[in-house]
């Protein structure tokens, strides 16, 4: 990928570039490119398709109910608490 094709990408992505940072979203970019390049060259025609990792050996646990935490401890590293609630940033219109 050239420098022209990294900004293309980042602005498509909605990134913002430094023209310094493009040697090593570059070399980034190109390493996953090689992985992917690895995964393409792997034979696999008789390989059945899975939906899981381990599929149908998947055990859960017992869905109990357990102890919650209190308020102090709750809010203890939030940045900012009004009137027992933790305050966000406001994100939808």
């Amino acid at each position: 990928m050239d420098d022209k094709e990294i900004l293309k990408l980042a602005k498509l992505s909605r990134l913002d570039v430094a023209p310094e940072e493009i040697p090593e979203l570059k070399a980034h970019l190109d390493r996953m490119v090689g992985y992917f390049e690895q995964l393409r060259a792997l034979k696999l025609d008789d390989v059945e398709p899975l939906t899981g990792v381990e599929e149908g050996k998947a055990e859960l646990r017992a869905d109990e109910p357990r102890p919650g935490f209190d308020s102090e401890t709750a809010f203890a590293n939030a940045p900012k608490v009004e009137t027992g609630h933790f305050v966000i940033p406001k994100v939808i219109g």
